[in-house]
């Protein structure tokens, strides 16, 4: 009788582990498959990262280059020659009526492409010169010193 009893309950232990291990083997298979998916859901958008990466560069690079031919454009508010190229924090500075004490001007001139905006030390700069917080510096300089020459 006890051999019967120790054989039923080892029955029911291999039956419940039996069970048990389908429930994990199901399991296993549901997160392998939902890893696959996740995987490729990843590569996909790794691939959009890359080309909309690629296209922002494309366009920056663009934008940088087609700055250097904006003052041989029709509508450049300034002739070509009377403007010079710094690049950055803003593109160009022109100008106009230097040999005049009273009409001389000074123009700050940004390009701008496609829907790029005006960048945040950008707008500062735009700001401080419509505001009139503009200076002038003269620094004189002698072999390896520079001093600043008295204004």
């Amino acid at each position: 009788m006890t051999l019967l009893i120790i054989s039923l309950f080892l029955a029911i232990v291999i039956f419940l582990l039996t069970v048990k291990l389908r429930e994990y083997v199901q399991e296993v298979s549901q997160l392998k498959k939902q890893i696959e998916e996740t995987a490729a859901a990843h590569i996909i958008e790794k691939a959009k990262v890359k080309k909309d990466s690629t296209f922002r560069s494309s366009a920056v690079n663009w934008g940088k280059s087609i700055e250097h031919f904006v003052p041989f454009m029709t509508k450049f508010p300034l002739p070509p020659e009377d403007v010079v190229f710094i690049g950055m924090p803003i593109d160009y500075v022109g100008f106009t009526h230097t040999d005049s004490k009273t009409k001389c001007e000074v123009h700050f001139i940004e390009v701008k492409s496609g829907k790029s905006i005006l960048m945040g030390k950008q707008r500062n700069i735009k700001k401080a010169i419509q505001e009139g917080r503009v200076y002038w510096h003269e620094v004189a300089v002698d072999s390896n010193r520079a001093e600043i020459v008295e204004e």
